[in-house]
């Protein structure tokens, strides 16, 4: 049954998309339904996206603005999408307009469009006359995107499957993580989730289920620093087309003792800084020499 719009013409909630890395992610092999299966410890920053969400009696449908970024304005969004299946699914009649202020890069590794869909439907669903449950949410998110339903989970979080089963981190290691400090870079281009996940299957390069379970198991457990348990399997099918990666991780580590690492599929990079670091600016001066001054690079820390 559709329902009737409030009497306010317009309401407004403004909600951030926070940016993750993944710390962890180990693929054990290509699913039936096409997917990959993984298991991945993922990680909220400070950076994000800010959404800017305009309940409006006045109008109907979805209004998507993403100021500086016109290409994004369209159908294919992960925002608009995710709204449109919102309002599908409520029948609520009134108009709403999307203000996407882009922070994270597309095509980074970063859950960029994840956290902005999660962030869409979590803001139009405040606005509501008759809002939906968090199960009815997270059950739209993971129908837009594999990353979506992670980012109803604050802090750190542990994602498996093609990324719909997902739990807080069983670890006191969350709170000596919060507020650790973390550089992002990547170079100018973005790659292809679906890419680079192909690539990664033609070449079979997939972690034992067994070895995946021991390495969480051994971090949970305090068995193991996090900078040990540090891995990412696509690496491989990135490095292995993308030649320039794995000399500048080299050098950072011979260099400054710090250990990059690629969130996600890329082309987003980080680094935990230490306490104490006080060579930033040549650190910062070797990426910008070895990726050019169109390298994306910032510093920020990660959130509970």
């Amino acid at each position: 049954m559709s329902t009737r719009p409030k009497e306010k013409t317009t309401i407004k909630k403004e909600v951030l998309a926070p940016a993750k890395i993944n710390l962890f992610l180990s693929v054990t092999g290509k699913r039936e339904d096409g997917y990959h299966e993984l298991t991945s410890v993922m990680a909220k920053l400070a950076i994000g996206d800010l959404l800017e969400i305009e309940r409006d009696s006045k109008i109907t449908g979805i209004n998507l603005r993403c100021p500086g970024f016109t290409e994004l304005e369209n159908l294919d969004n992960l925002v608009y999408r995710a709204a449109k299946r919102w309002f599908e699914q409520t029948g609520e009649l009134w108009g709403v307009k999307i203000t996407l202020k882009k922070i994270i890069p597309s095509m980074a590794g970063l859950g960029g469009g994840s956290s902005d869909a999660v962030s869409a439907l979590l803001g139009i669903n405040q606005l509501a006359d008759a809002p939906l449950s968090m199960n009815q949410l997270v059950a739209i998110s993971a129908e837009i995107g594999s990353d979506c339903p992670s980012f109803f989970e604050s802090g750190l979080c542990v994602v498996e499957g093609r990324g719909e089963r997902v739990r807080p981190v069983r670890s006191p290691r969350v709170k000596s993580l919060i507020g650790q400090e973390i550089l992002l870079f990547k170079p100018s281009i973005g790659f292809s989730t679906a890419e680079v996940y192909k690539n990664l299957s033609r070449h079979s390069k997939f972690s034992s289920e067994a070895w995946k379970k021991e390495r969480l198991e051994m971090w949970e457990s305090g068995k193991l620093s996090t900078s040990d348990f540090l891995h990412n399997d696509l690496e491989f099918a990135v490095f292995f087309k993308h030649l320039y990666f794995r000399p500048l991780f080299d050098q950072i580590e011979k260099d400054f003792g710090i250990v990059p690492k690629m969130s996600g599929s890329g082309s987003a990079c980080f680094a935990l800084i230490p306490e104490g670091f006080d060579q930033v600016e040549p650190l910062r001066e070797m990426i910008f020499a070895a990726w050019g001054d169109h390298s994306w690079l910032e510093f920020t820390k990660v959130v509970s």
